[in-house]
Parts: structure tokens; sequence; C-alpha cells
């Protein structure tokens, strides 16, 4: 009898050893990076200089902290959790401490670039990585809808593009901003009417239906701009929402925004920031909680296999594309009616694009998507502040760069491998196998 010996498993990323789950590739980018941070800062740092960190908008208090130390101890930090990935981590924690590290690399990187005559402030950042990150959240929520249910959306720019004229022009006309939101989600729904369409009842190509719905936005919005709101200034002064802090303040909740850190960033925001947190704990609760979350996963995983069943694919799909057009195009309402700005042609630069990254950071889940976000507005708001800062070290496009080599990060595999659905972008025929 012969006997065939078990062929060895392919080793994973995640190799385990001594029921401990190792990531080499996170370990050796993790350490190399610190020791490359702690040498230069410890070789090019003057050893008296101070960098003072400000609570800016509660008690405006201060600390002042050795620059060396803290950049010394950011990267004693990083290598140690660089060190934990190459030798075993439970892969419970391995999420945190990737977090854990790249916030002390950050938070000795920022020490080392503030200019030492300059308070950062703190509260003011924080604020502001929220509000800039709205953007980014509906449009990679948007996103999640669509790829969960197997429809590639790169429609996202231009879905962006008519939201942000739509708000701008009904809350013109009606002096009311909750009219142009509302004008927003509609006309996001109705960009997308023809991806949808296309992608189910014909089958094309959805990356390229995608980029030509773009270029069809960005002609049609500029198209409007120059005949109604280039001679009609009035059809382009929308107003913008309060912030949530006036309103506390007349209930006499005031105190709220007086909390240090978390005061200014949670209780004096827009209300866009309140829709878009609920908007995640709502989405990721129909997605993996509800019936319609199991169908819309299932269509996008195995459409042949949710057909077997009597899920009518297609429906699902058109209907589902309809939808997260609506959450891109209440996003678009952002850089219009949030920031109170007048609207221009080709306004948002691009963002859609990046929210389709924030979407591949968070692993098509709309908890992973606001992590993702947050990032990228942290990242807008250390540009935007250093951009004002005198003396200013490193040039700010650089900063601008980092959320870009994030993803590219995240995409290579080094924090762990992003899969989408598997039928993403995949047309169905009902009866295919």
């Amino acid at each position: 009898m012969t006997v065939i010996d078990n062929p060895t498993p392919t080793e994973t990323p995640e190799a385990v050893h001594n029921g401990k789950g190792r990531h080499p590739k996170a370990g050796i980018a993790f350490t190399v990076v610190a020791l490359l941070f702690g040498l230069s800062g410890f070789f090019v740092i003057d050893p008296n200089r101070t960098t003072t960190f400000e609570l800016d908008q509660t008690t405006l208090s201060t600390g002042t902290v050795n620059t060396m130390h803290i950049v010394l101890t950011a990267a004693g930090v990083a290598f140690l959790f660089g060190i934990l990935f190459l030798i075993g981590l439970p892969s419970k924690l391995y999420k945190l401490a990737v977090v854990g590290g790249l916030l002390a690399l950050v938070v000795g990187a920022l020490s080392w670039v503030v200019t030492p005559a300059v308070e950062f402030p703190i509260e003011f950042v924080l604020l502001n990585t929220l509000f800039l990150a709205l953007p980014f959240i509906f449009g990679a929520l948007s996103g999640v809808v669509s790829e969960r249910s197997g429809v590639i959306n790169i429609g996202i720019e231009g879905q962006f593009l008519m939201g942000a004229f739509s708000a701008a022009l009904v809350a013109s006309i009606t002096g009311n901003p909750y009219a142009g939101m509302i004008a927003a989600v509609v006309s996001g729904m109705l960009s997308t009417l023809l991806l949808a369409w296309l992608a189910t009842r014909f089958q094309v190509n959805q990356v390229v239906t995608g980029v030509i719905l773009n270029l069809l936005a960005l002609g049609l919005t500029g198209f409007l701009y120059e005949r109604l709101m280039r001679g009609d200034a009035s059809l382009n002064r929308a107003t913008t929402v309060p912030r949530i802090g006036e309103s506390l303040e007349n209930m006499g909740l005031g105190f709220l925004t007086d909390i240090p850190v978390v005061g200014p960033m949670l209780f004096n925001q827009s209300i866009f920031v309140y829709l878009a947190l609920f908007a995640v704990v709502a989405l990721w609760f129909l997605l993996f909680r509800t019936r319609w979350g199991l169908r819309t996963r299932s269509v996008g995983e195995h459409p042949a296999a949710a057909d077997s069943v009597g899920i009518k694919v297609n429906s699902m799909r058109f209907w589902n594309v309809t939808v997260a057009g609506a959450l891109s195009g209440f996003g678009g309402a952002f850089f219009t009616i949030a920031n109170n700005v007048a609207f221009n042609k080709n306004m948002t630069a691009g963002l859609g694009f990046v929210a389709l990254a924030v979407m591949i950071v968070g692993r098509w889940n709309p908890m992973g998507v606001l992590a993702g976000a947050l990032v990228f507005g942290f990242s807008k708001a250390v540009e935007e502040y250093l951009n004002s800062m005198q003396d200013n070290p490193i040039p700010t496009e650089f900063l601008a760069m980092l959320p870009y080599a994030v993803t590219l990060v995240v995409v290579a595999g080094v924090i762990g491998k992003a899969v989408p659905p598997a039928s993403n972008g995949v047309p169905y025929t009902p009866g295919d196998k």
C-alpha cells in the first residue's frame, strides 16, 4: 500500500509559529523605518530643541517636551512593535499594534516638523481631521455598497461633482441648505442610474463606463456652471448649515464643547459629521446583521448561489448601485454647502478616486472605511496646518502624498491582503454557474 504524504501547505503572509501569528513584512518595514527615523533624529536634532503642543479650543493649556526625547521614544516604540511582528504576535492584537506603531511614528514626526517657536494646535487638527474625512467617508461607503453587490463604481468622482453642483444650485435658489442636501442625494442617484442599468442590463465593462460617466459629469457641470452660475452669481451663493455647538449652547449644554480634545471634535461639528458617523454604523449593521446585507454580500461573492435560492441578482445590483449613488451624491454636498464655498468647475479635484482608495484600505467594511478616512483626513488637516506655519521645513506636497503611500502599502499586503468581493465587476446572466 502506497502512502502519500500530505503536501506541505503554502506559507501565508501571516505564518503561524508557537500559536502566534508572524508578520514578517510588517516586522521588517517597522524595524527599518524605526531605525532610520531614530538614527536621523539622534544625529540631526539639536539636543536642546523643544516642541510645544497646545489645547487651543478649550483650556488653552500647553505642554512642552524635548524634541529628541520624543522622537527617540517614538522610534523605540515602533521598533519594538516591529520585533513583535517578527517573533510572533496574537492575531487579535495585530491591528492594534499596527495602529500603535504608526501613531508613535506620527507623533514623533510631528514633534520634529513643528517649528520650535510655534505651538501645535491639537484640538484644531483633530476637529479638522473628522471634518475633512467626510467626502472620503461618503464616497467610500458608496463604493462599499456598490462593490459588495458586485458592481465596480469608478464614477464616484462624477457623483461628487453632480452632488456639489446640485446642492449649490438648489440651496441658492431656495435659500435653504437642507433643500440643497436633498438635491445632492437625488442627483447622485440619477447619475448612477445609467451605470446600474448598463452594468446589469447590457453587462458592459464597468470600469470603462465609470470613467465615461466621470467625464460626462465633468462636462455637464462645467457647461451648466458657465450657462447658469457664471452669468448669475445669485445661483451660486449656497448657505451652510450651522455647527451643532451653537444649538447645544442654546440648550444649556455648551459645556460639552469645552471638554478637552473630545469636545471640539465631537460636539462642535457640522451636521454632515453626525450623518457620516450614523451612515457608517447603520451600513455596518445593515450589511452584517440583516437579510438585505446577507443578500447583498451573496450577489457580490457568489451570484449563482444567490440566484439558485431565488434572489434576483441583477435587480438587487441595480437598486443597490442606485442607493450607493445617493451616498456619494450627498458627499458631493460637502464641497459646497458644508464648506460654505461656491461651486466651481472640477472642484472635487480627484477626491472621488481617493475615496476608492479609502474603500480598499477599509477592506470593503464600513468600520474600516471610517478608520481609513480618518487617516486621509488627518493627513489633509496636518497639510493645511503646515501650509500656514512659518518656516515649514518640509514640502507640504510630501504630506499630501502620504495617504497614497499608505494605500500602496495595504494593497501590497504588508498589513494584510485587501481582497475584494469575489464577483466584483463580473456581470451575471441568470442561470449561469
